[in-house]
């Protein structure tokens, strides 16, 4: 993968087994008759199938896509097919790193000094354009599942679309309090081959500065509660963690500003579908 070294953004990546070239679409200033969206791939190494469950309509690969010239069904794997995900199980400290491993560390478990901190509501809960957001209430919304897991959703912003380079960025927000390096000391955000970018004043992104992951998101407005890339979390269940996290499924943040549309209205609607359907899952295992 070649990401920028000052800001982290994933650019394109080369196959080994290849000589074209895979555009990261976020890294676009345009996608409009440029993009499509066709499919899924590497649903299998996600084990709860990722993002897959939110986009349904499109077919999926284990790995990469095996015959270029086929065509595909809509909503079927094709490959070896995802394994049934029963292992849910998970302790107080859940283990998160990079893919170079240069940047380790382990989140804990919501506590009595999770709910010690101020923030106002983020545009995932209270849409900035018609809401405002200064939590006057001072509603701890970060804390789900009746105090043992964090909030967590999708943003389509152009900051984090830019930042990552790609055009959906998965965030779980998270106390400080409760991010640790694997040493058992507090997060300073001196880690390795950690990096800082400054998006704006009092705004900043923390990158891999060897593998390009995007790795943190925080800001002075609240400095104590962190977004932290989902895809570094390494929990038993697979890529959404649901052991740790709750996803918040009423809409895609900053979905108004998404560059991609077409790609940003599935994923809302697909969000809902999910939601609705584990609802009714739930129901008829109760």
């Amino acid at each position: 993968m070649c990401s920028c070294g000052i800001c982290g953004t994933s650019i394109y990546e080369l196959a080994p087994v290849s000589t074209q070239l895979s555009l990261c679409s976020g890294a676009l200033d345009a996608t409009n008759g440029i993009v499509e969206l066709k499919e899924h791939m590497f649903v299998v190494s996600t084990k709860d199938g990722g993002s897959r469950d939110w986009l349904l309509d499109l077919p999926a690969w284990e790995m990469y896509r095996q015959d270029p010239s086929g065509s595909l069904e809509p909503g079927k794997t094709y490959g070896v097919q995802k394994p049934a995900t029963s292992d849910t199980t998970a302790g107080d400290v859940l283990y998160c790193s990079c893919h170079c491993k240069g940047v380790q560390f382990n989140i804990t478990r919501p506590g009595p000094r999770s709910s010690m901190l101020h923030s106002p509501w983020p545009d995932l809960l209270m849409p900035y354009f018609e809401n405002a957001c200064d939590n006057s209430a001072d509603v701890k919304w970060w804390i789900r599942g009746g105090g043992t897991k964090y909030l967590a959703g999708t943003c389509a912003c152009n900051s984090c679309r830019r930042g990552s380079g790609y055009d959906i960025q998965c965030w779980a927000f998270v106390p400080k309090v409760n991010i640790q390096k694997t040493n058992g000391d507090p997060m300073d955000f001196d880690l390795p081959t950690l990096k800082r970018y400054t998006i704006s004043k009092g705004a900043y992104r923390e990158f891999c500065g060897k593998c390009g992951a995007v790795v943190f998101w925080h800001c002075d407005e609240r400095p104590d509660l962190v977004d932290v890339s989902v895809g570094l979390l390494n929990a038993r269940s697979g890529a959404r963690a649901e052991e740790w996290l709750e996803w918040w499924t009423g809409r895609v943040s900053f979905q108004e500003l998404a560059q991609n549309k077409p790609l940003i209205e599935k994923l809302a609607a697909g969000l809902k579908d999910w939601a609705h359907s584990k609802a009714v899952d739930g129901l008829s295992k109760g």
